[in-house]
């Protein structure tokens, strides 16, 4: 809760205002900035979006009419495609997402976040205006 907060704020405070120039709690915005998303459709191939997501080193977005319906990552890839040994050229990656995933502004900083994925066990916490 509140002193886990406090202890990660006096612990990385000072190493963060060192990385961005004075800021001891940059935005997600601050951080992101110009590193743009990978974004899939549901119907993409598992194929297709994990070599989106090998490519920009990162976890898949899963987006319909403009609209966060899931997050595809690393571990979804292994555990439910590669382990399951799933066609990855014909099943869609809406069928091995994590639906519904948790999300946070880019206004929301970067300790708020830490904690969340902390607190939640989330490896990925998707970045949604």
């Amino acid at each position: 809760g509140g002193a886990q907060a406090a202890a990660l704020q006096q612990l990385l405070g000072p190493l963060l205002s060192q990385a961005f120039g004075g800021q001891s709690s940059p935005t997600l915005r601050t951080i992101l900035a110009g590193k743009p998303s990978t974004i899939v459709s549901p119907s993409t191939t598992i194929q297709d979006t994990g070599n989106m997501m090998a490519e920009a080193r990162k976890a898949a977005l899963v987006v319909e009419h403009g609209h966060l319906v899931g997050i595809f990552g690393f571990k979804d890839m292994m555990t439910r495609a590669i382990a399951k040994e799933l066609p990855l050229d014909f099943t869609a990656v809406s069928n091995v997402m994590t639906p519904n995933p948790e999300s946070v502004s880019p206004d929301t900083s970067v300790l708020e976040a830490l904690q969340i994925m902390h607190d939640n066990k989330f490896l990925t916490l998707p970045v949604c205006e």
